[in-house]
């Protein structure tokens, strides 16, 4: 459900924003797209792993929460040399035209830190999340703290999550 755009997500930290944004301000997809180049990723299959360590919303019983929380995928994502040397901004985003902005992030010396904020045509609402972590060629940590609002009944969901992402090797012939 909120899987893909946490791995999406985490693969814009990894590539990284450049140097420190300005504190408050915002930028789109492509601003952010148009710094990746001063931070490299290595090319090919990257091991993405996203897991949901706690949810809470008003009004969704326990057992919901407890089947949220909890939640692990593994994807498995081919990174080409082009996308690793300059990701366009359908790459960052969780899908096309998901509306991505980013601000006050903060990527140096292995460490990164930032809020994404995004309003997908395929999901209801907005999801705010605000990522602590570090990052490298070959792989990455995030904290993740989300919240997303305008779910219907007027629900908002917050949720703890992790995602870490590594290179595990070359793409499959094909990929």
């Amino acid at each position: 459900m909120m899987f893909r755009p946490i791995a999406a997500t985490a693969l814009l930290a990894l590539a990284g924003c450049g140097s420190e944004a300005p504190s408050g301000r915002t930028m789109s997809a492509e601003e952010v797209a148009d710094k990746m180049s001063e931070v490299r990723i290595k090319p090919g299959q990257w091991e993405v792993t996203s897991e949901i360590l706690s949810a809470s919303a008003p009004n969704l019983p326990d057992e919901a929460l407890r089947h949220i929380a909890g939640q692990k995928t593994k994807i498995l994502n081919c990174i080409t040399p082009e996308e690793a040397a300059r990701p366009s901004a359908d790459f960052l985003a969780a899908q096309k035209d998901s509306n991505c902005t980013y601000g006050d992030w903060v990527m140096e010396d292995g460490r990164m830190s930032g809020t994404v904020t995004c309003q997908a045509s395929a999901l209801p609402g907005k999801m705010v999340m605000k990522m602590d972590g570090h990052y490298g060629a070959e792989s990455y940590d995030l904290a993740m703290d989300m919240e997303s609002s305008g779910l219907p009944d007027g629900m908002t969901m917050t949720m703890k999550a992790r995602t870490t992402g590594k290179h595990v090797g070359e793409c499959a012939k094909g990929e």
